[in-house]
């Protein structure tokens, strides 16, 4: 279940809802919309929002480019023990493939310690990475959990 205060600051809310767009039901953005305006907190003065007329004016509603599921994703935490299977000799190189594929140095070490969640597209990267050096296991992350991506 999503609660107005799970919206992070300065989020795009969309209120085309669902009688101007079919995918309102499951769009994050729509459904921020929906909860703010139905919240009996006081209202703030000004939001971020998307433009009605682009939602209006969009040929096929598949092709919303702000549009964000609602569908929770499994997102791993902590790799501490991802380079334990991995022979001696191959384990630089591959620590440093595996940094590469996050967008800078800083996030490796967060997911790394669990204090940044690696993200879907992350973690296939890293398989993406095991494969092509020829480990024959798959990456060990320390845990799973879900959430939305929004």
């Amino acid at each position: 279940m999503i609660l107005l205060q799970d919206v992070p600051n300065g989020y795009d809310y969309c209120f085309a809802g669902k009688d101007k767009c079919p995918k309102a039901a499951t769009c994050l953005r729509a459904i921020a919309a929906r909860l703010l305006s139905e919240s009996e907190d006081e209202q703030p003065e000004t939001v971020r929002a998307v433009n009605p007329f682009y939602v209006e004016r969009l040929p096929d509603y598949s092709s919303c480019g702000r549009y964000r599921s609602s569908e929770p994703l499994r997102y791993a935490k902590g790799m501490s023990r991802l380079f334990d299977e991995i022979p001696l000799k191959q384990v630089s190189i591959v620590r440093l493939r595996v940094m590469g594929c996050f967008s800078c140095e800083r996030y490796y070490y967060h997911c790394r310690k669990g204090e940044r969640l690696i993200t879907p597209e992350e973690q296939q990267r890293i398989v993406g990475v095991f494969n092509r050096a020829g480990i024959g296991t798959k990456p060990k992350f320390d845990s799973y959990e879900y959430g939305l991506a929004w």
